[in-house]
């Protein structure tokens, strides 16, 4: 059974997975496997050699192919352990199908085990030290289950730190079912440490592999020091997720972690995985120590067995405090959308107990009538079915190809033997290492971060070191010294990243060149021709339930966007800045990129008179950058050309109460408020309003005598029979 588990989930996988690189980090997993390289911090050296056996071991397919299998299986595996440790405990083979099934079949497990990630692989060693306890639970600090324990652990920990989070649960639950005697249990534990010492010696593939110059070398460890750094993920703290740290005020988060967390397991268990999960915590609880959890023996009728096996109550639920909401307390990680999507995949851990107390709950239905019991049980094994069915499009990931398409199109922009300084954005440095590094694609071209950590560093040994005003000094330094060289392009969404260079637009990137123009207004040539040859196929339903893809799709229309505006085409960039919002729902970066480019079209519409369409681009800019004065200024004048006087005076008088909260530029912004509210009343004749619109917006700017002018006459004006 245990392996017909495992064959049936092994073919969902496989049936489900990206057929080659995914967004998020999966470029990069692929490419350490393949080069036997050092992803980011802690390096992860368990996946990469894993990934590099299994790769090698099949020769077939691209390496994007190969590395998603091994997620696939390791999630496959993972739930025949869970499958296979459930029937250890006493329950029957239909409840711990319901285990599997509740956990394998939630959206995000099937999600995590189809594309290159190091979750499953986390899951499944998870699974593994589960199963050794359950094999074991009556002598588990005997040498052999101890030393298994400790080799299950450390191999895990040379995986994915969060492991270690398990540990007190496993060993609280496993001192209080055996009881061992201090000497023994200290003896045991020792043995556990030895093991997993021997597990997590895999970390020194990480100074080993460094000192021979892979091609992926995040954080460069090759000495103690920056072995340390990359190992205590010191780049992002080490008990944060992302860069962006931690939420403000842990004791206020706390609460909302914990909401978080319940969210994210109904979202993926639904309400029938919760009430059985539930109603299995809540049968252990009140049980008296050696009493069966049954009270049938498998509906044979006979009473009850005793000395049944059973399972502490404390190693489920242990562990999912620990693994669950004591992950969130203990990294606090905030609420932004960057962070809560690359956080949910975190929950897995605490996954695996939780779907035991899924079969404890189906457990209570022997107690029901035999017919009753039948059809119960045949409706719980449905539900996850039907779970998983509903929400296919977002985890099947057969034809997901977005995150291929785009590194592919990079690829495609850059002339030959060019320089690209990426700045910022993981897609863009993981799926061009995928296809530089594991498809051995485009060798002539010279690739770096500009955080001179994924890439080889162009910087200087010492640049990381170097504070921040010193790191963009050395960052121009060098980057103008490669415009006049050789071909340099960039991936970034700055017109100005370079002082004293023209970035002309170029497809999807930047190409620099030494001069100066107006932001925005320049392209070239040869990149224009781009957007013909890039393919684009997005799955719109995976977008909407992750974060990560959705984040990579609209820089497309963004980019194109401002090709068409270059080109004249107004109404088409607007019609892409609008499909951008939209497929960019919540993503940080696009507000700010349709804001500032829609502003580009509504200046290039008021050039050339058309009204309609600069009302439509400021509208459009005002609804991503409300807190811009602006904005709403230039929305206010695009409306008053249209003879919208009420709009328009409303569009000035929301600039004028952006103004006065805008900081240092208050007295300038409030100043034009006026001066145009001064304006408006002035073409519909309002003399009074228009004095005292101008006289204050003369009193902001002291020097203005056109404005102190205007007021002088809109006053006489006003004052004349």
């Amino acid at each position: 059974m245990t392996v017909l588990v495992f064959l049936l989930f092994a073919a969902v996988g496989v049936a489900s997975m990206a057929p080659s690189v995914s967004f998020g980090d999966s470029g990069e997993f692929i490419a350490s496997a393949a080069g036997l390289g050092i992803a980011h911090a802690p390096g992860y050296p368990l996946f990469s050699l894993a990934g590099h056996a299994i790769g090698c071991a099949l020769p077939w397919a691209c390496w994007g192919y190969r590395v998603n299998l091994l997620s696939a299986l390791c999630g496959a595996a993972a739930l025949a352990l869970v499958f296979d440790a459930t029937l250890l405990c006493g329950l029957g083979a239909v409840e711990a199908g319901l285990a599997s099934l509740f956990l394998g079949l939630s959206p995000l497990w099937l999600h995590t085990s189809g594309q290159a990630e190091v979750f499953s692989m986390n899951s499944l060693a998870a699974a593994a030290a589960f199963w050794v306890f359950c094999r074991w639970r009556d002598r588990l600090f005997a040498q052999r289950p101890m030393a298994l324990l400790g080799l299950c652990l450390g191999l895990g920990g040379a995986n994915h730190h969060t492991l270690v989070l398990i540990v007190p649960s496993l060993l609280a639950a496993g001192w209080v079912r055996c009881r061992p005697r201090p000497a023994a249990g200290l003896r045991g534990v020792s043995w556990m440490l030895l093991f997993g010492g021997l597990g997590l010696a895999l970390y020194l593939f990480l100074p080993l592999r460094s000192r021979l110059g892979p091609a992926l070398d995040w954080g460069h460890p090759r000495d103690l020091a920056r072995f340390l750094h990359v190992l205590l993920r010191r780049d992002y703290g080490s008990f944060a997720l992302t860069v962006e740290g931690a939420a403000v005020g842990r004791l206020g988060a706390a609460w909302p972690q914990l909401i978080r967390w319940a969210a994210g397991l109904q979202h993926s268990f639904g309400p029938v995985g919760l009430v059985l999960a539930a109603a299995g915590a809540a049968s252990w609880l009140r049980r008296a120590p050696g009493v069966p959890m049954c009270p049938g023996d498998r509906g044979r009728g006979t009473a009850p067995a005793e000395g049944r096996p059973e399972l502490p109550w404390s190693l489920p639920l242990l562990w999912i405090l620990l693994a669950g909401p004591g992950f969130l307390l203990l990294g606090n990680p905030p609420f932004d959308p960057v962070t809560s999507g690359a956080l949910e995949r975190f929950a897995l851990l605490s996954w695996i107990p939780f779907a035991f107390l899924i079969a404890a709950g189906a457990d209570q239905l022997w107690s029901l009538p035999a017919g009753l019991r039948r059809a119960s049980l045949a409706c719980l094994l449905l539900v996850p079915l039907a779970g998983a069915a509903r929400a296919k499009t977002g985890w099947d990931q057969r034809w997901d190809l977005a995150a291929h398409d785009y590194g592919k199109n990079v690829l495609r922009s850059l002339p030959p033997g060019s320089v690209l300084y990426m700045d910022g954005g993981d897609d863009t440095f993981y799926t061009l290492a995928y296809f530089q590094f594991a498809c051995g694609l485009r060798p002539d071209v010279e690739p770096h971060d500009r955080g001179g950590l994924v890439f080889p560093n162009p910087y200087g040994s010492d640049f990381r070191s170097l504070p921040r005003e010193a790191k963009e000094a050395r960052r121009r330094e060098i980057e103008a010294a490669s415009v006049r060289e050789r071909p340099t392009l960039y991936s970034t969404l700055s017109d100005a990243i370079l002082p004293g260079h023209i970035l002309l637009q170029h497809g999807l990137l930047r190409r620099a060149v030494a001069g100066s123009t107006k932001t925005g207004m320049a392209e070239d040539p040869a990149g224009r021709a781009l957007w013909d040859l890039y393919p684009l196929r997005v799955l719109p339903a995976l977008g909407r339930a992750h974060y990560r893809y959705r984040a990579l799709v609209p820089v497309y229309a963004v980019m194109r966007a401002a090709s068409d505006r270059l080109q004249g085409r107004l109404l088409e960039s607007l019609s892409r800045l609008e499909g951008a919002l939209s497929s960019g729902e919540g993503v940080l970066w696009v507000p700010g990129a349709v804001s500032r480019e829609s502003q580009w079209v509504g200046f290039e519409a008021s050039g050339a008179g058309d009204w309609r369409t600069a009302e439509r681009a400021y509208a459009l800019a005002a609804k991503t950058s409300a807190r811009e004065p602006g904005v709403w200024l230039n929305l206010g004048v695009s409306l008053e050309k249209l003879g919208r006087s009420a709009e328009a005076e409303a569009a000035h008088r929301r600039g004028l109460a952006v103004a006065r909260e805008s900081g240092p530029d208050a007295a300038r912004d409030a100043a034009q408020a006026f001066y145009n509210l001064g304006s408006l009343y002035w073409a519909a004749k309002d003399w009074r309003r228009a004095s005292e619109m101008f006289s204050e917006a003369a009193r902001l700017s002291p020097g203005d005598a056109k404005t102190a002018s205007l007021a002088r006459e809109a006053a006489r004006r006003a004052e004349a029979p």
